[in-house]
């Protein structure tokens, strides 16, 4: 068995996507963002499926939706911020999630928000951010959930606070030696 592994800073470009819409109107933001990523990757060769939350509903396209965001690079989620999911998104979310595997990829969030309205997340962009890191994918999103403070417990919070340097810190650097302790 021959494993590859890809170099540290060579990128990994997405080969295939699924793209999930809630309407057409918000259909029309996720053709935007993936001739963006088409441009950006250079790559002619990605396979897209676009699939409705009314075709998610019914089972036979659903089961052939999950196959496919269950091996997919990039799923995107084009829809509105505010509400819930329907259950029958969320129930066809965890079959995929569930066959995924330890797969990478990406899961995106293109929400749809009210002008002036970022400073919560919402039920959608939180059940989607759990998915993701559930599945062992990166959450993409437009714009961070809240503009003025991070997530907290997310890998940008303890970056910028393991970078930060305080008064009490800089104070023990300074004034304080440090030996370690004897062993006898």
């Amino acid at each position: 068995m021959v494993q590859q592994f890809s170099k540290p800073n060579e990128k990994r470009i997405p080969k295939s996507i699924v793209v999930v819409y809630e309407a057409p109107l918000i259909r029309e933001r996720a053709v935007r963002f993936c001739e963006r990523l088409a441009l950006e990757q250079k790559s002619p060769e990605m396979d897209m499926d676009w699939w409705s939350f009314p075709l998610l509903s019914h089972p036979t396209l659903a089961t052939n939706a999950v196959e496919k965001a269950a091996g997919a690079d990039v799923v995107v989620f084009a829809m509105e911020a505010r509400g819930d999911l329907p259950e029958e998104i969320k129930l066809w979310i965890e079959r995929w999630l569930n066959k995924r595997g330890e797969r990478e990829g990406a899961l995106v969030g293109l929400l749809d928000r009210q002008e002036g309205i970022h400073d919560t997340a919402t039920f959608r962009e939180i059940y989607l951010r759990h998915a993701a890191r559930r599945a062992g994918m990166d959450y993409l999103s437009h714009a961070a959930p809240t503009l003025r403070r991070a997530i907290p417990d997310s890998i940008d919070s303890f970056r910028e606070r393991a970078g930060q340097k305080t008064s009490v810190l800089d104070d023990i650097l300074r004034n304080h030696s440090y030996s370690p302790p004897r062993v006898f």
